[in-house]
């Protein structure tokens, strides 16, 4: 038994995501877990890193200790918060936050910036970070990770189950109900990165709430037929992507290349749209034609991508991991946890079903306090 905390800032770079987590031999609990916001200036930077080639290795080099002494410093006030100590946990699993993910090819890597050394030292905690590339050394995406924390969570003698993360990025997690078939993963498209993208550029606010915007606008048919004919949708899993492939310039080119006449309105529409058709389709060709999907992440609180998304998956009963009693903003954090958890137990992070690895592996490395 011990304690762990977990640290991520994914592809919607909209806060330091932080859970504490108890693990025994049998059971992970999640006991804690807040979302902690950038600091303006420190957010610019990032999202400047991640929708852009990075050229300045002096920019990079900044940012990624100014995010590891942010994350430091956010962790030790955590620890403190809820009434813990730094002597209490285990280790932090540091996710950092993706600049760069290219798993293939020769030279394949995913890259992540926060210096774990920082957060080590200002938090007293031993820190666990570069949780992807011992999977990408052996021919895996290093993506997605969370899947081994899902079966852990969210398995079901009674029912197959697909559980979905919609942030920046969408995943998915089957989950068949007899354990004599494998786990599936693999990242689906877009989740909420073009939607807060198109929203910040057009409407001058963070995202979406509740998908108003998008539910009073039109779906474009052509545009959407155009963002529907991206070869990376038919690539079969293993398969991951982040803000590399689907950006600002990606909504641009398709724009232009459908010809459509659209307004910043219905393109937003059009673009909840694609998220929740891609991320259906997906479900149904490479996971189950019903059973029981469970979302997490901030898109489950955008009301009218919920709604899509029940809509092309009608043989599928939807559900947030909320109804379940999971905090659906809390998993991805947790999942970073249970993987400290395991890289202290000497136990495989990784699966190979999942990343297309060549075999299991223990992920991350330490960084003692």
């Amino acid at each position: 038994m011990g304690y762990f905390i977990g640290a991520i800032s994914g592809t919607s770079i909209d806060g330091l995501d932080l859970a504490l987590v108890e693990t025994s031999t049998n059971s992970v609990e999640i006991k804690h877990a807040i979302t902690v916001p950038f600091p303006d200036e420190l957010r610019a930077r990032l999202l400047g890193l991640t929708s852009q080639p990075i050229q300045n290795v002096v920019q990079l080099s900044h940012s990624h200790a100014e995010l590891g002494k942010f994350i430091g410093e956010q962790v030790a006030q955590f620890i403190s918060t809820t009434g813990y100590s730094a002597s209490d946990i285990v280790a932090v699993g540091s996710h950092g936050q993706t600049v760069s993910h290219a798993p293939e090819g020769e030279f394949s890597y995913s890259y992540q910036i926060g210096d774990a050394s920082r957060i080590a030292a200002i938090s007293g905690v031993d820190t666990i970070a570069d949780f992807r590339a011992a999977d990408i050394a052996i021919g895996g995406q290093g993506a997605p990770l969370v899947p081994i924390l899902h079966d852990r969570v969210f398995r079901s003698e009674h029912a197959d189950r697909v559980v979905v993360n919609i942030g920046g990025i969408s995943n998915v997690t089957y989950l068949p109900k007899s354990r004599a078939n494998p786990i599936v993963g693999f990242d689906t498209g877009p989740g909420n990165a073009l939607l807060d993208t198109w929203t910040q550029n057009h409407f001058k606010c963070s995202h979406d709430n509740n998908g108003d915007l998008a539910s009073s606008g039109s779906i474009v048919k052509e545009l959407l037929t155009q963002l529907l004919t991206d070869p990376w949708f038919e690539v079969a899993p293993p398969k991951s992507t982040g803000r590399e492939h689907f950006n600002v310039e990606y909504i641009h080119d398709n724009v232009q290349s459908s010809g459509a006449k659209t307004t910043p309105i219905d393109t937003l529409t059009t673009l909840t749209e694609l998220t929740a058709t891609s991320l259906s389709t997906a479900i149904r060709k490479w996971c189950c034609n019903s059973g029981e999907v469970i979302v997490c992440g901030g898109g489950r609180l955008n009301q009218f991508l919920m709604d899509r998304i029940e809509y092309h998956l009608p043989d599928h009963v939807l559900q947030t991991s909320d109804m379940l009693g999971i905090n659906g903003d809390s998993v991805e954090a947790a999942t970073f946890a249970y993987l400290a958890h395991l890289f202290v137990n000497r136990e495989a992070g990784n699966i190979p079903t999942v990343t297309g690895a060549k075999r299991e592996k223990i992920l991350g490395c330490l960084y003692p306090a």
